[in-house]
């Protein structure tokens, strides 16, 4: 009897399992996560928002009508991808859609993915109670394609139900956050052979958001499935209209175009600065808050030290002088810039050439100085943040400062590639000292 209740036990547990995340995929039910992005748009009366031209792709992404393939949303921090995909959810109400945040641990993922899925990887299991052995104890990537199992468990079942052919969707946002190693690479390698397999099949639609070039590179390995929405900042006519159009709405207030237009001259199209812009009392104050953090975080990270470095700080300086080269690279350019209202932009492998390092780029992407777009381009990371190059490059003396800087670090390269050689006890006319043609000095004992 008692075997026979552990395998009636058993066998309900999976059941169980099933309906919980056939559960979390349920119209009108949302996870914490999503419930928290979600209440930022619960006054919708007092929402700052642009309508952006990708949003009617991404509605039908998260609809489900758009199938047969796999989808990486690209684009700076606070260009909007988030805030789209939320819009569209709340369309929908949340039906066959699920969403987490990735991070840098796999065990964190592990739980966020099962949270998000309400699969606890049998963390509820009693069956130990009857002597049913459980599963044995696993790795994150093992648990992770456990609970992957499931999902597809369950996007069969649904298909063959009554809720016809709609795939699931999954997002995974910020994926930029999964580990720059071989456990990190593992994971997402393992994401993206079910993105592809899911999108062959039709069950599931894989949505990946990123603000780091990096992962987009390691996506397009292997993609054939994978198609790329890369997100920018609104242009010029379309922030301004919007912030005309929210302020009118909410504080009953004309503003001139002359004060538009230097506005977004300061802050760009970025959709995170035009929303705090539009809500605050005085715009001008708050673009000239943003503009001095950008500047402010620049000179921490990058900051050249000029004739008297430290020997100690060599390899940092080595980083910071490349940073201000590329920034005066990119503020020499404006003047030959066609489209004032557009950053201006390098090409990746001539950027490699002018910082004549490759390993740099990816820190200053990090760092949120420079942006790399899907691509290959190089630019500021904002309009703030060129704003703050501009202002950095025209300060007087700067150009001298950065070359003291290169020539002092010249200097300790030289150092570090000396070796300074001492020989002791020549009294006696015991060793002889001859010249090798200008090539050296050879030492022999007599």
């Amino acid at each position: 009897m008692l075997g026979l209740g552990g395998y009636g036990y058993q066998e309900y547990y999976k059941k169980q399992v099933l309906r919980k995340i056939d559960h979390a995929f349920a119209g009108g039910l949302f996870s914490s996560l999503e419930e928290a992005a979600l209440a930022q748009y619960g006054d919708a009366e007092h929402m700052f928002r642009i309508a952006r031209p990708e949003q009617g792709l991404v509605d039908g992404i998260i609809s489900g009508n758009t199938r047969g393939n796999y989808f990486l949303l690209f684009g700076e921090k606070g260009t909007g991808k988030s805030s789209m995909l939320l819009a569209s959810m709340q369309k929908v109400d949340g039906e066959g859609v699920a969403m987490f945040e990735a991070h840098s641990d796999n065990e964190v993922f592990r739980l966020r993915l099962g949270k998000a899925l309400d699969y606890e990887y049998h963390e509820d299991y009693i069956g130990g109670l009857f002597s049913v052995k459980g599963p044995r104890d696993a790795t994150p990537l093992l648990d992770i394609e456990r609970a992957l199992n499931k999902l597809e468990k369950i996007a069969l079942q649904r298909r063959n139900a009554s809720h016809g052919r709609r795939p699931l969707v999954l997002i995974i946002s910020n994926i930029h956050h999964i580990s720059d190693d071989v456990d990190g690479q593992r994971l997402l390698d393992l994401l993206q052979q079910r993105a592809e397999l899911w999108a062959a099949s039709g069950l599931v639609t894989l949505v990946f958001t990123s603000d780091k070039y990096r992962t987009t590179e390691a996506l397009r390995l292997h993609a054939t499935r994978m198609q790329l929405l890369n997100v920018q900042d609104v242009p010029r006519d379309v922030a301004v209209e919007a912030l005309r159009r929210y302020r009118a709405e909410t504080r009953g207030e004309s503003m001139p175009s002359s004060l538009l237009d230097e506005i977004y001259s300061r802050v760009g199209g970025r959709l995170i600065f035009l929303d705090q812009v539009a809500r605050s009392k005085n715009m001008l104050e708050t673009v000239q808050s943003i503009c001095q953090r950008e500047q402010r975080w620049l000179l921490s990270q990058c900051w050249i030290l000029g004739r008297d470095i430290d020997d100690e700080a060599e390899h940092q300086q080595d980083y910071c002088a490349a940073a201000m080269t590329l920034a005066q690279a990119l503020v020499s350019m404006e003047n030959n810039n066609p489209t004032p209202s557009s950053l201006p932009r390098i090409p990746l492998h001539k950027v490699q050439e002018l910082m004549t390092r490759a390993d740099f780029i990816p820190r200053l992407d990090q760092q949120n100085i420079i942006a790399i777009d899907a691509d290959g381009m190089v630019r500021a990371d904002s309009m703030p943040m060129q704003n703050a190059f501009r202002a950095i490059c025209s300060q007087p003396g700067f150009d001298a400062h950065l070359e003291a800087t290169n020539e002092r670090l010249d200097e300790l390269e030289s150092l570090g590639r000396t070796t300074e050689l001492t020989v002791k006890d020549l009294v006696g006319g015991e060793y002889e000292l001859s010249s090798r043609h200008g090539d050296g000095f050879v030492i022999r004992r007599r």
